[in-house]
């Protein structure tokens, strides 16, 4: 059975703590200026709250869940963990 996470409802691109935009440090990797905190992005589905994976493909970006299938890029929920 998977591990379930916690998850906050977060925003792409905004700290978790100080709800400043960060900057993307590189692919998933992402800085706070006003914290001094580097974060790790994760994706997770809306509907059972688990690890979502990002596809790249053909200029434009999709996200899946192993249990729920095809996510909606305005509805998966970005998740950052600190580094």
């Amino acid at each position: 059975m998977p591990k379930k996470i916690a998850v906050n409802h977060g925003q792409e691109g905004i700290c978790p703590n100080c709800n400043e935009k960060m900057s993307n440090i590189s692919p998933q990797h992402f800085s706070c200026s006003k914290c001094q905190q580097h974060y790790i992005e994760q994706y997770i589905c809306p509907i059972c709250q688990q690890s979502a994976q990002m596809i790249k493909g053909c200029g434009s970006i999709n996200y899946i869940c192993q249990t729920d299938g095809l996510i909606s890029s305005s509805k998966v929920i970005f998740h950052y963990l600190p580094e």
